[in-house]
């Protein structure tokens, strides 16, 4: 029994720690609504704020590696410095954010050809060479920088920008997270075109861009695989569908490698725990990598789980069992109606007996809305077995010698793994309890004493669709 716990054990440790993914997250964030110059914006300041709140809410960016400009701080001059210094300050294993909330601008060449310019709050129409910045200065000041992985997030539309394309590795590609998360990146994501224009709704609050990027980002509804990590190609479809439709087709974001990198800045939740990556077994020789974690959600209402369950206690037992489960503290509690009905041979005879089991149990995660967690609670079973060749059922009454009580601690873990194919959230535990049962039952061979389960199931979390963060 020692050797199988242990082998039982082992087989979720195999991870990677988040932390080797990044050492440090740096962000420069800018929204101009009060142009100088030219038409003022409603929502591009407010825009940038939300951004700045979600990184350190979420997604483990410091505030004091935050750089946040606006209005009348967000010149040529100055956001051009705060650029090379957050690149300069970044390291070979770091990442950079860049957002930009405010007007965007695209200029005709005479011979043909267009370039893109970002619009600071003293830029003029009338000469954006002097007063504009280049979106090709974007594309150099990254190149310099020893940064793993730049982002540039930009809530502006323009055209003229030299990229080398929107493709990257597959995602079907053998160790994908593993590879883009080790490569070198520098993506772009826009929110239109050329002749677009960025669409703003007072009922929003924001522009649609910044909308769907809070929604697709802080909610985790842009992870299309539920694997509990947003990839920048993740995020672009997600962008591309959701922008596009809410602003009536008037603008659709552009997704743009500034490099042949084949790496890509990634976004994992706070909830996502400590220890994430896990290797799954050999399949055609290589190891696929995936997540502990079925979609994270984080700042949900009514989060419910449901959970089916094959359940294996003591060699002796065999139950299939559902959960119904409600979230509570945020997250970092659930309790949960366990129930079910199985077969189990009596002890010392080949005579088997069924078993009906209701209980209550409690969960406590090691993060919002986490993977691994400990639980514990009490289960009543009831018993039909043969006597004198009769079936004798359990009665309701709680005095009735056909039921037993069990109390239960254990601990488990959820991860999605591989199933015909297709990616399947999986939850698993290990269970210790103490069986009290009547003598009658005793001495029909239910005995009491120490229990030992196994238990293996689908799992899912369910919430409200239609809910969106503040």
């Amino acid at each position: 029994m020692h050797k199988f716990t242990f082998i039982f054990l082992f087989s979720f440790c195999l991870a990677v720690n988040r932390e080797e993914i990044y050492d440090n997250s740096y962000a420069l964030i800018i929204g101009i609504d009060k142009y100088q110059n030219i038409r003022e914006l409603d929502y591009a300041v407010k825009d940038a704020e939300a951004v700045q709140s979600m990184l350190t809410g979420s997604f483990q960016f410091e505030k004091d590696d935050i750089r946040l400009l606006k209005n009348d701080k967000a010149t040529k001059i100055t956001i051009i410095q705060e650029f090379s210094n957050i690149t300069k300050q970044a390291g070979e294993n770091d990442r950079v954010l860049i957002f930009f909330a405010g007007h965007g601008q695209t200029e005709d060449l005479p011979d043909g050809g267009e370039i893109g310019y970002l619009l600071p709050v003293n830029a003029d129409n009338a000469d954006l060479y002097v007063s504009a910045i280049d979106m090709d200065e974007l594309r150099k000041i990254s190149l310099r920088s020893k940064a793993k992985h730049i982002l540039y997030l930009i809530d502006a539309c323009y055209g003229g920008l030299a990229s080398v394309g929107s493709r990257g590795l597959a995602s079907t590609t053998p160790k994908y997270i593993d590879k883009i998360t080790k490569y070198k990146s520098r993506y772009i994501i826009s929110a239109g075109g050329k002749g677009e224009e960025v669409i703003e709704k007072a009922e929003w609050g924001h522009s649609a861009f910044t909308k769907n990027l809070l929604s697709g980002l802080r909610d985790m509804m842009a992870d299309s695989d539920e694997d509990g990590i947003i990839t920048t190609q993740e995020l672009g479809a997600y962008l591309r569908k959701k922008v596009t439709v809410d602003s009536d087709n008037q603008q659709t974001p552009k997704v743009r490698n500034l490099t042949s990198d084949e790496g890509e800045f990634v976004f994992f939740s706070s909830s996502w725990g400590s220890t994430i990556l896990e290797t799954e077994p050999e399949t055609n020789g290589e190891k696929i990598p995936i997540y502990t974690s079925t979609k994270v959600i984080t700042d949900k209402k009514s989060i419910e789980s449901q959970s089916y369950i094959l359940d294996l206690t003591d060699i002796n037992i065999i139950s299939g069992m559902g959960q119904l489960g409600l979230f509570m503290d945020e997250g970092k509690k659930e309790i949960y109606l366990d129930f079910g009905t199985g077969i189990g041979r009596k002890t010392g005879t080949k005579e088997t007996f069924i078993i009906s089991t209701v209980g209550v149990m409690k969960r406590h995660y090691l993060n919002k809305f986490g993977t691994v967690f400990f639980e514990y609670g009490l289960h009543s079973e009831y018993y039909m077995y043969k006597y004198e060749n009769q079936m004798v059922q359990a009665s309701l009454d709680p005095n009735a010698d056909e039921i037993g009580i069990k109390p239960l601690i254990g601990i488990g873990f959820t991860s999605p793994q591989k199933l015909f194919n297709k990616k399947v959230p999986i939850i698993k535990s290990f269970t210790f309890g103490y069986r009290f049962v009547p003598k009658e039952l005793e001495k029909l061979g239910i005995s009491s004493g120490p229990t030992v389960a196994l238990r293996f199931g689908y799992y899912r979390r369910q919430y409200q669709e239609n809910y969106l963060p503040n």
